[in-house]
């Protein structure tokens, strides 16, 4: 599996309708911190990812992220439904 180029519209996650997007504040000098700042607290929320990785790659370790979390939940209604929880 390559890299993957997000594009300019914004992150498209399978099966779901709305973009997400990386929106900057108007001033650039404020808005660079700010989404460093936050793009920093994101990627110590994920596992796995390093620090240093580029935008690309660490969009791509979150969405691999929110399917690991998907499919965890769907295995967890799974046996909730099986022992009637």
């Amino acid at each position: 599996m390559g890299i993957r180029q997000w594009p300019k519209g914004g992150l498209n996650v399978k099966g779901r309708k709305k973009r997400a997007k990386v929106c900057l504040a108007k001033n650039a000098n404020v808005g660079k911190t700010s989404l460093q700042k936050k793009l920093r607290e994101l990627q110590g929320t994920v596992p796995g990812s390093l620090q240093g990785l580029d935008t690309n790659n660490l969009f791509h370790s979150i969405e691999k992220y929110i399917h690991l979390l998907e499919a965890k939940v769907t295995i967890l209604r799974c046996l909730s439904n099986l022992y009637g929880v």
